[in-house]
Order: structure tokens, then C-alpha cells, then sequence
């Protein structure tokens, strides 16, 4: 078996098709799947079950999973002995919050690409606790997200930085209904949030729980620009971290409302596997990170 066989495998793994694990790997279909039959022959078991039209993974098959990315690691650490004058190169993949993509990396992103042009670089948005769990599992290199449950030994965790959030309204929201801290109501205004899962919207759904007030319907949108133009358009109300919506409230458009018992935090960290080989890419994009969070 070859290097190029187990990476085939990973990929189709993780894009959930051959065809999709064919055009990320620049291989034809034909060429994958011959890649495929030689590692079963090899390796003596089936790589994939067909289940209806689908090929899916064997359970067992699944296992060579972890073996796979440390074989990789270690061709990595191979191709960077004696690179300190060479580009910096390879792959870094990355699990991000929404807000935090948005809003706070994209100075840290620039200057990595002009850095390092040669690195593959691949960004996921997902929630805190997506990011969490592709953390555990050792699926991505780094996670940047908000702090929730605490991780175990196994994951090296840095704190860069802690925000506000608030609840967020048009200026013509109103009056009567901008009450949030006596208990028990009843609102007619919705509620607009991009995951419901979030954390800082969890904060705000904990909130109102306990103070027993019911509100509209809740939206789910795609973005977080989406939420704030809706909040502009006066279609409801949201918790957003202030950070988010700093012009728009410097510019009138959107009010904080105050409510006197709502004054939450978060934490903007990174984390990774305590085992995880730091290549250079991913010490360049945490160096900078670092310093751009300063």
C-alpha cells in the first residue's frame, strides 16, 4: 500500500462520495476507485458497503482512519527537516465560529495567505459546539471558537480574548415591549438568531426561561449580516456580541436594549489536540493570530 491509497480513502471519508473525493484530489473516478481495490486487496477486508445507492464506510474500515492522519503528520515532519530558508507549505484546516470568522480573523487571514501563499487552507464555520467535537475527534488541526463545556487533558486550550454580548433591537422597536426584566410576559416580538445552538443565544434562551417570558416566533437566518438587517428592518430582536454591531449602533441604526440582568460574556479561544504536531503553518497562523489579538 501507498501513501496515495490511504489518502484517497480519508478523502472519500470525508467528502461522502468518490466523485467529490476525486475532484478535491485532482484524480479521475476511474483512477480512485483502482486506488481503492488495490488497498482492499492489500489490506484483505472491504473499505465500503453498498446501503441502497450509497457506498458508505465498514465499521472497521473506520479505524484506519487515525492511523491514516498520523502517517500523514509524520510525511509532513519529513518534508520540513531542514526548511527553516524553504516556503512554508502543506495543509491547515480549521473549524471557526461565524461571528469570529466575520468579524475578527479576516486581518489574520490576510496576512496569512500574503505569508504563506503556498498552504492549502481550509475553513469551516460551525457552531461552539460542532468546533468542539471535531476538536475531540481529532478531524481538523485547530479550532477557534467561543468557550462552553470545559475540554479534558487531551486538548491544549488558550483564552485570546473576552467579549460582551447584548440584546440587539431596531430604534423603532417598541416601547411597551423593550421591557425584559420584569418577569413573566408575554411578547409578540420574534426572536432572530443564525443557529439556535449558538452560545450567546443559548445565554439569552436561558434568560428568558428564567424569567418566564415567552416571545414570537423564532427566526433562524443564514448569516449574521442577514440577522442584522433584519434587526434594521425592525423584523426582531437579537443577542448579538457587541463587537458584531458596533457601526450599525455608532450609526443610529441599531439600539441595545437594557435589560439590568442580562450582562453576559464570552470567550474567544483556540484549542487542539495535546498530541498534535504544531507544523509550521500552523505556528505561523497561530503566531500571528496571537499577535493581532494583543
Amino acid at each position: 500500500m501507498d501513501i496515495h491509497q490511504l489518502r484517497s480513502f480519508k478523502t472519500i471519508v470525508e467528502k461522502g462520495n468518490f466523485q467529490d473525493a476525486a475532484k478535491e484530489l485532482n484524480y479521475s473516478l476511474s483512477a480512485i476507485s483502482y486506488q481503492i481495490q488495490q488497498l482492499e486487496n492489500e489490506i484483505k477486508f472491504p473499505l465500503f458497503e453498498k446501503i441502497g445507492r450509497r457506498m458508505l464506510p465498514t465499521e472497521q474500515s473506520l479505524k484506519l482512519i487515525p492511523h491514516i492522519k498520523k502517517i500523514e503528520e509524520e510525511i509532513e515532519q519529513i518534508k520540513q527537516l531542514n526548511s527553516k530558508d524553504r516556503r512554508i507549505e502543506g495543509s491547515l484546516n480549521i473549524s471557526v465560529s461565524d461571528s469570529l470568522l466575520t468579524y475578527i480573523l479576516q486581518p489574520v487571514l490576510k496576512e496569512f495567505i500574503e505569508t504563506a501563499p503556498d498552504v492549502k487552507l481550509k475553513l469551516k464555520v460551525r457552531n461552539c459546539y460542532e468546533v468542539q467535537k471535531e476538536i475531540i475527534r481529532n478531524n481538523i488541526d485547530l479550532g477557534i471558537h467561543y468557550q462552553v463545556h470545559g475540554y479534558d487533558e487531551q486538548i491544549r486550550v488558550k483564552e485570546l480574548s473576552t467579549f460582551t454580548v447584548g440584546v440587539m433591537a431596531s430604534p423603532a422597536f417598541s416601547q411597551e415591549e423593550r421591557n425584559f426584566d420584569r418577569k413573566d410576559q408575554v411578547k409578540s416580538c420574534s426572536v432572530i438568531n443564525n443557529d439556535a445552538n449558538g452560545v450567546y443565544q443559548q445565554y439569552f434562551e436561558e434568560y428568558l426561561n428564567k424569567k418566564n417570558i415567552t416571545t414570537g416566533q423564532n427566526i433562524e437566518l443564514w448569516s449574521i449580516e442577514a440577522i442584522k438587517k433584519s434587526i434594521i428592518n425592525n423584523l426582531g430582536i437579537a443577542c448579538l456580541p457587541h463587537f458584531v454591531v458596533e457601526e450599525e449602533i455608532k450609526n443610529g441604526e441599531i439600539i441595545e436594549i437594557n435589560i439590568k440582568g442580562f450582562q453576559r460574556s464570552i470567550t474567544m479561544i483556540t484549542a487542539h489536540h495535546t498530541n498534535k504536531w504544531i507544523s509550521p503553518a500552523m505556528e505561523l497562523f497561530l503566531k500571528i493570530l496571537n499577535e493581532k489579538m494583543i
